[in-house]
C-alpha cells in the first residue's frame, strides 16, 4: 500500500493514541459458544450447482471509457444499485443500477475537500443514508450522500481493515492489525471494535494474543457477511465463524477438517520469516484452513477453503447439516459457463463475478463457456447473480 511522506508520522501516532483512549473505556464480554460442527474434506470432483442454485442472471457493467474499473473486491447491493470496490490503479467505488449502467463514482482520488488516498472498505449506512469510505492512508472517514454528494471527513477512529454498519453502530474489523513497538504498552488488543456514530466504543471482542499480534489475515470480500440481521465474521487465523448483532458476539459455525485442521499457533512457532507475511507462506505449507469467501443464506451457505495449496468450495446444506465439496468452483450445469468469484450477497443470492482480462489467453481469445458472452479484450466485469434454492 502507498504511504505518503506526510502522512508517515499522523499515521503512525494518531490510532495509537485513540486506540489507547478508545481501550480504557471498552466494554467486552463473555462469547457465547453455539457452533454447529461442519465436517469437511477435500474432493477430486465437482459438484452440480442446480443442486443449490435456482436461477442465473448475467450482469454485464457498462461505463464511460474514462471509468477504468479493476480487479473487484467486494459488490454491496443498496436500494437497487450495486456498489461495486474494486481496484483499477487506485481503489474506487462505482455505483451501478440494477442493469450493471453505470450511475457514478463515490468520491475520487486525490489529496483536496472530499477526495481520498485509499479505500480500505466501505459502509453504507442505511438510517443516515449515506456512504462511508474509510481511507488509511488519510486517516480519515470520509462520508458522502447516496448521490456522491462530499458530506464531511473526520479523523479515523483507528486502523483497521473493514468495516461494517448496522442498527446504529460502526463494526470494525482489525485482522490482527496491531504493531509490537507502538502498541506495546496497550493491554487489550481487540479484533472487533463497535462504535457508536460518534466513534465511541461501547463493545470489544475476540482479544488478539501476543503471538499473534501483528500477523496479519488480510481483507476478505466476506469478512463481514450480513445475515438474519446481524453480521457473520470470519475470525482471523482459526476455523470458527462468530456472529455479531445486538451488541453481542457469539460462535456460530465450526469448520471441522478432521486431521487436516491447522494447529495455527505450532505452524507460526514453526516458521522463520516476518509474521505480517505468515498467511502467505502458511499456504505453501500444505495446511487445510478457513474460508476465503463466505456467504450465508435461508437454506444454504457457501464458502471456500484450501488445502495443499488448492481451492476448494462448498454448498452447506443448513437443514440437512451436510457439506457437498468441490475442488476449485462447483460445476455450471445450468449455462455451461463458467462459476464467477463470489464478491457479495443479497438476502437470496450470491454475487460472483467474471473478470475477462484474467480470463483471456495470450492469443485474445476467452474460455468456450464463455462465448454467450460475447466478450471483447475491453469488455468490462460481469457480475453473476446465483438465486439460491
Amino acid at each position: 500500500m502507498l504511504k505518503y511522506k506526510t502522512f508517515v508520522i499522523f499515521t503512525l501516532i494518531v490510532p495509537v493514541l485513540l486506540l489507547c483512549l478508545m481501550l480504557s473505556c471498552t466494554k467486552t464480554s463473555n462469547i457465547e459458544d453455539r457452533s454447529t460442527i461442519i465436517r469437511l474434506s477435500p474432493a477430486s470432483d465437482k459438484q452440480p450447482m442446480s443442486k443449490f442454485i435456482d436461477s442465473v442472471k448475467y450482469i454485464r457493467l457498462a461505463a464511460p471509457r474514462n471509468i477504468s474499473i479493476g480487479m473487484i473486491q467486494s459488490v454491496v447491493f443498496f436500494d437497487e444499485h450495486y456498489y461495486v470496490l474494486h481496484t483499477p490503479t487506485m481503489p474506487s467505488l462505482t455505483v451501478f443500477d440494477i442493469n450493471g449502467r453505470f450511475v457514478r463514482n463515490i468520491g475520487k482520488f486525490g489529496r483536496g475537500p472530499g477526495e481520498y488516498l485509499f479505500i480500505n472498505d466501505f459502509a453504507i449506512n442505511h438510517d443516515d443514508k449515506m456512504v462511508v469510505l474509510m481511507d488509511d492512508n488519510a486517516q480519515r472517514m470520509h462520508y458522502y450522500t447516496l448521490e456522491g454528494d462530499h458530506i464531511d471527513s473526520k479523523v479515523l477512529p483507528l486502523s483497521a481493515e473493514c468495516i461494517y454498519y448496522m442498527d446504529g453502530s460502526y463494526v470494525f474489523w482489525m485482522a490482527n492489525l496491531y504493531d509490537r513497538v507502538l502498541n506495546a504498552d496497550v493491554k487489550k488488543r481487540f479484533n472487533i471494535f463497535v462504535l457508536d456514530r460518534d466513534y465511541n466504543t461501547t463493545h470489544g471482542f475476540l482479544e488478539v494474543s501476543n503471538e499473534f499480534m501483528g500477523v496479519m489475515h488480510g481483507s476478505l470480500p466476506s469478512s463481514f457477511s450480513p445475515y438474519g440481521g446481524g453480521v457473520n465474521v470470519v475470525a482471523p487465523l482459526s476455523n470458527d465463524i462468530y456472529h455479531y448483532k445486538d451488541g453481542s458476539l457469539f460462535k456460530k459455525y465450526y469448520l471441522d477438517f478432521g486431521p487436516l485442521n491447522c494447529d495455527f499457533l505450532s505452524e507460526l512457532r514453526k516458521d522463520q520469516g516476518d509474521k505480517g507475511t505468515f498467511v502467505f507462506r502458511l499456504r505453501n505449507t500444505g495446511a487445510t484452513y478457513y474460508p476465503n469467501q463466505f456467504f450465508e443464506f435461508k437454506n444454504y451457505m457457501f464458502f471456500t477453503f484450501l488445502s495443499d495449496n488448492k481451492m476448494y468450495s462448498v454448498f452447506y446444506d443448513k437443514k440437512n447439516e451436510t457439506s457437498h465439496v468441490s475442488f476449485e468452483y462447483p460445476e455450471d450445469d445450468i449455462h455451461d459457463a463458467i462459476f464467477g468469484r463470489a464478491v457479495g450477497k443479497t438476502e437470496t443470492s450470491l454475487i460472483s463475478v467474471i473478470e475477462p482480462l484474467l480470463l483471456m489467453d495470450e492469443e485474445e481469445n476467452f474460455p468456450a463457456k464463455l462465448d454467450f458472452l460475447n466478450l471483447t479484450p475491453n469488455s468490462r466485469p460481469v457480475l453473476t447473480i446465483y438465486k439460491m434454492r
